[in-house]
């Protein structure tokens, strides 16, 4: 048959519409996430549970022997009460002492009891000079170095000179520093002393002896601080002494010259100066306060004057006079008045303006407001007389106010001075008596100085080591070998480069898992790695699901189907067997062809001999013998191999022949498999894809690399080739059990079920 005369199945062409239809979607593309999701952690942690375990033994294995090998130590503790300013019973503390918060307070008394001052004191006290642990011997690793560089006269001997007595009480104290420890809780005055060395004993010496020598250390800092303070106020109190008597001699002097007689204590005025009352300051008193209560009446009297004359020029109502217009006769004149208006306004509203009685009652009112304006300026006038009256008096007393305020200021001027030489006398002299005083408060308290510090309870020896705490060392190692164990296993997981789980194939490749099959032998389709019959259940059960789920097609589902992977080995033909004999066995009329020209193995899985096959057929060195070249192994099934390999392998499959043999084909079967090479070494695949109908990729359990699938399918999508799915091949049943969940459920429970129903 001619390729012009070559007509697709209905199916294949409902299928090529449909993948036409379809948008091109590249999932393979899709980034992965780094880590392992938490969905499939449990199942990568079973599957290399022996990473964990292994890095669990040595973990703790390591830290047992660490454990047993480090040296026990012993720590005592001591406790101490800082309480500052205790023993305080003056004042002369509380000036040369600032107030300190608990926890800078705390910090300088940890800083003191940490100084090599008192580490060396504890040292000289205990003869700890004498104690192997505070004076370690030459020796180690770097003096064994140093010795063969001097045997193979590499270096010269190097003669240290003998240690000194204080050279060795300077190695113990750093050394004791170091096993020293102090703690302090927040807003506590208490202070604990911790000593950590290999003896119990010598570590409650040391803890003791170290707050015995902090607490003469403070008591010895007060004395001090006192001697120096005593010093200082001798010095003081012996320049204060002349002050004050050079300060006196001056203000007697004054007095003298400027004839000052000194005041009796009851002319002291407040502010303690001797203030004479002199006639001048009796005369100015007594002006000031006359001055006082003129400036008072004026401002009355120009008040009322002001009030008199806004009356008068604004020709107020009678009703609204002010207070100083009320005398009796203007009081009278207003009374007639209003009774006047108010005839005159009755008058009018009942006669013309021409009659003589309004125009009498008229004249009446306006007579009596004149009279009224004219007492009202009377007043008015006697008011400002008694203004200008009130202004001369006050002009002569503030005239005779300003010569008395000279002749006091004079007066004055001399007794300023005296007072400033007194007040500098005086306030020299109670810093003096000041002096005095706490220098004999120095004296009363020389001789009770105690420390700031109270020992609380002394260190006893421990009834038990400090360290090493193999629990808690055991349980760090427990966990970081946990976290090691996990973190390999993710990092193998990663590193693994296959896909493992359906997950994995649905969410990077997009397409279905169709099915696992277990690992079975190269040479002869016999399952291995399993469990014996549950095994063979497995690999019969998924090889169900895929009929099962292409029988739910009805007329939809694939008559030409072609098996695929992406690279060799990864199982693709005995899936192809395994299909084609499942399919037969359950009554499907089934074609199988042999198309990998380069690889042919189905004669070995199927038990059949080589012979002419698929190349021959298509060479066509078989015209006439076609029928003889398919072997029926099975009942329903019929196997076409490749017969003799050829390197044009391309150009047949895409020849007129094949075409015109998969068109026959279609007539005569229900399922034609095409058992085809793998896409990426070469292109045979990509060719017969054009004529089928689905496209099954098979890829190994974790060994087809990540990146091999992607661009397979990528190639076959590209070449608008369908494909149905995945059939993940040569899966390890234990591990698959192992990882749980979808991976185990081929191979967990399926054991007695009857696979051999249709």
């Amino acid at each position: 048959m001619q390729d012009e005369n070559f007509q697709r199945s209905p199916i294949e062409a409902s299928q090529r519409h449909h993948v036409a239809a379809r948008p091109v979607i590249d999932p393979t593309a899709a980034i992965e996430p780094i880590a392992v999701p938490f969905g499939r952690l449990g199942a990568v942690l079973r599957r290399r549970l022996w990473i964990i375990v292994l890095a669990l033994i040595v973990g703790l294995g390591g830290a047992f022997l660490l454990v047993q090998r480090m040296p026990k130590q012993y720590t005592a503790q001591a406790s101490l009460l800082i309480s500052p300013q205790r023993t305080q019973v003056s004042d002369l503390q509380a000036i040369s002492n600032d107030a300190e918060d608990t926890e800078s307070l705390m910090r300088t008394q940890i800083d003191i009891l940490s100084s090599p001052s008192l580490a060396l004191g504890v040292v000289q006290a205990l003869g700890l000079t004498k104690d192997p642990e505070f004076m370690p011997h030459a020796g180690g690793l770097s003096s064994l170095v140093q010795t063969w560089m001097v045997d193979l006269h590499i270096a010269k001997p190097v003669i240290s000179p003998p240690l000194t007595q204080s050279d060795r009480e300077l190695i113990a104290s750093s050394i004791l520093s170091g096993k020293m420890s102090f703690s302090n809780q927040v807003h506590s005055r208490l202070l604990g002393i911790a000593v950590t060395t290999l003896d119990p004993t010598v570590s409650a010496r040391i803890a003791n002896e170290l707050a015995k020598q902090f607490l003469a250390f403070e008591v010895q800092e007060k004395y001090a601080a006192m001697q120096r303070a005593h010093d200082w106020l001798q010095g003081q109190i012996g320049s204060l002494a002349q002050e004050v008597q050079q300060k006196d001699n001056a203000v007697e002097a004054y007095r003298v010259a400027h004839g000052l007689a000194e005041a009796s204590p009851s002319l002291q005025n407040n502010s303690g100066s001797a203030q004479e009352q002199t006639v001048n300051r009796q005369q100015l008193d007594a002006t000031s306060t006359e001055l006082v209560q003129v400036s008072r009446d004026l401002s009355e009297k120009e008040g009322e004057l002001v009030q008199a004359q806004a009356a008068l020029k604004g020709h107020m109502s009678p009703s609204d006079l002010p207070a100083v217009l009320a005398s009796p006769v203007i009081a009278e004149l207003v009374q007639e008045s209003a009774v006047a208006s108010a005839r005159a306004s009755e008058l009018s509203s009942t006669l013309g303006a021409a009659n003589p009685e309004l125009r009498s009652a008229r004249a009446r009112a306006f007579t009596l407001q004149n009279q009224i304006s004219t007492q009202m300026a009377a007043i008015t006038r006697s008011i400002a007389v008694q203004v200008k009256a009130a202004r001369d008096q006050k002009a002569t007393l503030q005239a005779q106010l300003d010569q008395l305020r000279g002749a006091v200021g004079n007066e004055n001027a001399a007794e300023l001075g005296l007072n400033t030489l007194e007040s500098q006398a005086q306030a020299t002299r109670n810093l003096y008596e000041s002096f005095l005083t706490r220098a004999a408060q120095l004296a009363n308290v020389a001789g009770i100085q105690e420390a700031d510090a109270s020992l609380v309870s002394g260190a006893e020896p421990p009834l038990g080591p400090s360290s090493p705490k193999r629990t808690r060392i055991l349980a760090v190692a427990l966990m970081l070998a946990v976290a090691v164990g996990v973190g390999i296993a993710i990092l193998l997981e990663r590193l693994g480069g296959g896909f493992s789980r359906p997950e994995e194939i649905e969410s990077v490749l997009g397409l279905p898992l169709l099915g696992m099959l277990p690992a079975v032998s190269r040479k002869r389709p016999v399952l291995r790695g399993g469990r014996g019959a549950a095994a063979e259940v497995a690999m019969t059960a998924s090889l169900n699901r895929l009929r099962g789920q292409m029988r739910v097609l009805g007329d939809a589902r694939p008559q030409l189907l072609m098996v695929t992977s992406s690279l060799p080995k990864e199982g693709k033909s005995v899936f192809s067997a395994r299909l084609a004999q499942n399919m037969a066995a359950a009554g499907w009329r089934v074609l199988l062809l042999e198309c990998d020209f380069c690889r042919p193995s189905l004669a070995g899985y199927l038990g059949l001999t080589e012979g002419p096959g698929l190349c021959e057929i298509l060479s066509g060195l078989s015209i006439g013998n076609s029928d003889r070249m398919i072997r029926q192994p099975e009942a329903n099934l019929d196997v076409i191999l490749a017969g003799r390999v050829r390197s044009d392998s391309q150009e047949l499959l895409a020849s007129s022949r094949m075409q015109a043999m998969l068109a026959d084909a279609r007539n005569r079967y229900d399922l034609i498999i095409l058992d085809t090479p793998p896409v990426l070494p070469i292109a045979d695949a990509l060719v017969l894809g054009q004529n089928v109908d689905a496209t099954i990729a098979v890829v190994q359990w974790e060994k087809t690399p990540r990146d091999a699938v992607k661009d397979s399918i990528r190639l076959l999508r590209d070449s608008r080739i369908p494909v149905m799915g995945v059939m993940m091949t040569q899966v390890n049943q234990k591990k698959a059990v192992l990882a749980g969940g979808r991976m185990s459920y081929p191979f967990r429970h399926y054991e007695g079920y009857n696979t051999s129903r249709a």
